[in-house]
């Protein structure tokens, strides 16, 4: 019985050499016809080199926070004090950022002829109210606003060094004379 157990154990022993060396994928030093011995040999060197050999993988990753993805438009929709009360639709201020720069389009109404406004942007954070706003606004130039006559405004800016991510949520607010509150928006 000893003698068939032994020989059970070669027969599993050869058979599993060659299910293992059948999936090797390493170039093989020795023929297979060479003999048993030396393919367990490579078979061992070969385990033993992946054992030990660190594997080095490069991970390439990409992000961006997700407030500021693919924000390349931006617009506010513009309001002023209504004589009635209340506010009252202007029209509308956009950005799109083109290779250029910051095209800046505006498109308003009910502006004061001879007056001229001035743009000035609050950064804001992502609250539904004006409590996360800066008290002060940013420090960029936008264009002056003017109308000769009474009507529609209709013009067209490129402004340099600033992005439309960069104006995502902040309020853009007109003033004139000295600092009225002539016009406001949000900037989304």
């Amino acid at each position: 019985m000893k003698k068939f157990v032994n020989k059970f154990i070669a027969f599993a022993s050869v058979l599993g050499a060659v299910f293992i060396l059948a999936g090797c994928t390493c170039p093989s030093k020795h023929p297979m016809h060479s003999g048993h011995r030396q393919e367990m040999q490579h078979h061992k060197a070969h385990k033993k080199q992946i054992q030990t050999t660190p594997q080095i993988t490069e991970t390439v990753v990409f992000y961006q926070t997700y407030e500021d993805a693919d924000i390349d438009n931006v617009s506010a929709k513009m309001y002023t004090r209504s004589a009635k009360g209340g506010e009252s639709k202007m029209g509308t201020i956009k950005f799109a950022e083109t290779d250029d720069g910051l095209h800046m389009k505006i498109d308003l109404v009910d502006l004061r002829p001879g007056k001229t406004y001035t743009a000035h942007v609050y950064p804001c954070g992502a609250c539904k109210d004006n409590t996360c706003c800066a008290m002060t606004p940013m420090a960029i130039d936008l264009p002056a606003i003017k109308i000769e006559k009474a009507g529609r405004l209709q013009q067209s800016y490129i402004v340099r060094g600033l992005t439309a991510a960069q104006l995502n949520n902040a309020k853009l607010i007109l003033t004139r004379d000295g600092g009225y509150k002539a016009a406001w928006g949000t900037i989304k």
